[in-house]
């Protein structure tokens, strides 16, 4: 009676292990009978996924219940709580049960501590998939670095920085585009990808955090709008997006606040970075800078995750917000 809990923001990888699952207990022949997917968006379709996973499978392999949007660990719902337990009594051994939600499960939820008891005794298995940081250069290098490796491509150096400031992290993107380069490499008779192959077959304007945060700083707010426009028309989601401009600003303000302090030790602890060496890096980058600005420009960062969170369009917010810097 395995019930598969998988989360996280990288949707393919997700997706690839639920494929997984799906391919390694379904039957062919009996896929029709046996395979369910019902989406938690709608509380009927919930109720049916956790009837469903007390029936068996019809026929050779296994029977997979799949629900997408799964609310049962985010939703607070006395009655999705109830029917949880209690069909988690009652589940067959050869009947799945794949719970999906891109958000992690919430720990003070009355289901998640049921889970947690499922997963202690091996009744339940957790993955989790999360694209890196957007701040967390390294982690997007090595995330791009795996992605190329599952696909047999070889990169060259400095490739998987082109890649990322080609067409991002975004692992749907990132996985179709990569399967395009396998194929160029394959037509081209080349067993590694180069920097000047990724400009050959990536035509998309680069952009990315980095630049439009020295933008920013700069005051380009012309060119950081361009730049921003770029990242959410490749796919970046924008609550993510705000979220790496706003943990790099603050660092950037906070380190020229403190910029008659000595100790980097201290400074790093306030800004809540992990290497001191960078504080170096930064005061260059930000010498010429104004407090007042930088100030400024976090709140006019903090103002569009508000206006993102209530739903408005990204594209608007942030040139309505960013544009009245240059007033």
């Amino acid at each position: 009676m395995p019930i598969q809990i998988i989360w996280g923001n990288d949707t393919k990888s997700c997706e690839n292990e639920i494929e997984k699952i799906i391919n390694s207990n379904i039957s062919k022949q009996w896929q029709s009978f046996n395979l369910s997917k019902l989406d938690g968006n709608d509380e009927n379709q919930v109720f049916k996924a956790l009837e469903e996973m007390q029936t068996a499978p019809f026929g050779d392999g296994s029977r997979i219940i799949l629900l997408k949007n799964n609310p049962i660990f985010n939703v607070k719902n006395d009655k999705f709580a109830s029917k949880f337990e209690s069909s988690t009594q009652n589940i067959p051994e050869s009947t799945f049960l794949i719970l999906f939600c891109k958000n992690k499960p919430d720990s003070r939820m009355k289901t998640t501590k049921l889970l947690k008891e499922l997963i202690k005794s091996k009744k339940a298995f957790e993955s989790y998939y999360n694209l890196p940081d957007i701040w967390d250069y390294d982690s997007q290098i090595k995330y791009v670095e795996e992605i190329s490796s599952n696909l047999n491509i070889n990169l060259d150096k400095n490739a998987a920085r082109s890649i990322i400031e080609s067409i991002g992290t975004e692992s749907t993107k990132l996985d179709n585009e990569l399967r395009k380069a396998s194929l160029y490499l394959s037509a081209n008779n080349k067993n590694l990808l180069t920097v000047k192959d990724i400009e050959s077959i990536f035509f998309e304007q680069q952009s990315n955090i980095f630049k439009i945060i020295d933008s920013l700083i700069e005051q380009k707010i012309s060119q950081s709008l361009n730049a921003i426009n770029t990242l959410i028309n490749q796919g970046e989601p924008p609550l993510r997006l705000i979220a790496g401009l706003i943990s790099q600003i603050r660092i950037h303000t906070i380190v020229l606040l403190l910029s008659d302090e000595n100790d980097l030790s201290k400074i790093s602890q306030l800004a809540g970075i992990a290497n001191p060496k960078r504080i170096f890096f930064i005061r260059k980058k930000i010498k010429n800078c104004n407090s007042n600005y930088l100030i400024n420009l976090l709140i006019k960062l903090l103002d569009i995750e508000l206006f993102l969170k209530r739903g408005n369009n990204p594209i608007n917010v942030f040139t309505e917000n960013l544009a009245s810097l240059t007033l």
